[in-house]
């Protein structure tokens, strides 16, 4: 009623303004039939609409659904990397136990001797003599194992029972030996368990900023989405559309487990790219748990072409091993080189690229993956095993790469047709407690090339490696045909050198889209 009553004297002020006098009435009349109306409308027609939320707000759930699983998140990974100091403290803080051949001595006085008639004599009337023949009996432990009556020095000669102190002083090793592993074993299996503790806290941390910033959504296209997908019969679990820091639009779609061929991710990309007005690339597909996620990304500006090419040094299995693959948003290209060669070098090299694949898929960095590959190769045998990693990561977008490389050979960049070799000197993975890895960031544009080789090709240096590649980027050659072609030279200069060896060569070349 105040809203009418006001309304109603705003209009009798207006209608006595109007000049002349005369057209006042008509006005006036006017009006009171808009007064009418208005009275026989319905109430809630009436209702005041809620003040809109501005453009970019999210529903006000969301918001802090998203924050309390990046806050639990970091808990998490705060909790474990505790857990890894606190176990180091702990172990820093109790006495080394620092056992060497006196142990063995020691232990054989306390088995044997003790209990010996002549003990006076010998440990303390002759003391030097005793302690000195004991020590002399180290080098024949360490080099046969056992000792036996011949092998007593002749500070040892006046013992009554020679047999006797021959089979205690062995024992007496043989469990010092073994006490002396077992603490090597604890240390590397502690060392291992620490880092991989710090290694997941550190990625969960990573995962935790990544669910505190998950962009600006956008909940008109987000509902299109999902009812696109209602009317195909499949409504999802989740559906959201997002617009990142950089003005890059995500969509991501849960769905009950299914199945879908690569033609019909084609087709779900068109129909979304639609709906959203984004060009989309055909959706990466995350299966879990009786769900599949169908992540939507924009097309990038760039696109990678890869080839490979590598032969082994003898027969047919190679100790080199090269994974390369695109992610929603970067090329990934990886090359590993197994210790030695044969069997056992193709084993720490397929197991090091595979694991790295992986995790690199899953969402961690390179020196995350790099750490928690490391462990894997400490752990995996008792034997000694190890593995270089060469890892190139290209910003689809930007053309911005980041390499890692532990252990690896030099790659080389191909930028403006100039070649130049990348790389410096570091320890493989499996051989310390950490990884001693090297990275640093470049940026590539189209038509540069990025090559990984392994050490086998650089038989006779970088030189004319760089040259090749300068004549094959002139050419235009194909990554596929670029690699062959260095496998084969290498293969022909390690024949002629005498110096045999596994080589591979993985290249990747960027193209606009």
């Amino acid at each position: 009623m105040e809203a009418l009553a006001a309304y109603a004297g705003g209009c009798v002020t207006g209608a006595l303004c109007v000049q002349p006098p005369g057209n006042a009435f008509s006005a006036l009349l006017s009006a009171g039939a808009g007064l009418g109306v208005v009275c026989f409308l319905p109430r809630q027609w009436l209702t005041p609409a809620g003040p809109e939320e501005p453009p970019g707000e999210t529903p006000q759930e969301e918001r802090p659904r998203l924050s309390v699983a990046a806050t639990r998140l970091e808990a998490v990974a705060e909790s474990l990397s505790s857990l890894a100091e606190t176990v180091n403290e702990v172990y820093d803080a109790f006495p080394r136990r620092c056992e060497n051949f006196r142990w063995v001595i020691d232990n054989t006085h306390d088995t044997l001797c003790a209990n010996c008639g002549r003990r006076e004599s010998c440990w303390k009337q002759e003391y030097a003599a005793t302690l000195e023949g004991m020590e002399a009996l180290r080098p024949v432990l360490e080099q046969q194992g056992h000792l036996e009556p011949n092998d007593l020095p002749g500070q040892l000669s006046r013992c009554i029972h020679p047999a006797a102190l021959c089979a205690t002083a062995t024992r007496s090793f043989a469990l010092y030996r073994s006490r002396k592993e077992a603490h090597v074993h604890a240390e590397a299996l502690r060392t291992a368990l620490t880092e991989q503790y710090s290694a997941v806290a550190d990625a969960l941390g990573v995962l935790s900023e990544q669910l505190g910033r998950p962009g600006t959504p956008e909940p008109y296209k987000s509902g299109r989405v999902a009812s696109f997908f209602t009317s195909l019969g499949a409504p999802p679990l989740e559906c959201s559309v997002t617009l990142d820091d950089l003005g890059r639009t995500r969509a991501a779609v849960t769905l009950p487990r299914t199945r879908f061929s690569p033609a019909e991710l084609a087709a779900l990309a068109r129909e979304v790219s639609g709906l959203c007005r984004r060009a989309f690339e055909p959706p990466q597909v995350l299966s879990c748990k009786g769900m599949t996620t169908l992540l939507f990304s924009e097309k990038p500006a760039l696109r990678a072409v890869f080839g490979a090419a590598g032969v082994a040094a003898r027969g047919t299995i190679s100790g080199d091993a090269v994974q390369q693959f695109c992610s929603p948003a970067a090329a990934q290209m990886i090359l590993c080189d197994g210790m030695g060669t044969g069997r056992p070098a193709a084993v720490d090299g397929n197991l090091a690229a595979e694991l790295t694949a992986r995790l690199l898929k899953a969402g961690f960095t390179a020196e995350l993956a790099a750490r928690l590959v490391n462990v894997a190769l400490a752990l995996k045998s008792d034997e000694e095993s190890g593995a270089t990693l060469d890892l190139i990561s290209v910003d689809l977008y930007t053309g911005t790469a980041r390499l890692f490389k532990a252990g690896a050979a030099p790659g080389f960049l191909v930028h403006g047709g100039r070649a130049r070799a990348v790389g410096d000197v570091s320890l493989p993975m499996g051989i310390l407690g950490g990884v001693n890895g090297q990275s640093r960031m470049v940026h590539l544009a189209a038509g540069d090339y990025a090559v990984l080789v392994s050490d086998g090709l650089l038989v006779d240096g970088p030189g004319w490696v760089a040259q090749q590649l300068e004549l094959s980027a002139a050419a235009g050659d194909a990554p596929e045909k670029i690699a062959r072609t260095l496998v084969e030279t290498a293969r022909a200069r390690a024949e002629k050198a005498g110096r045999p060896d596994d080589i591979t060569a993985a290249v990747l070349r960027l193209e606009p889209c």
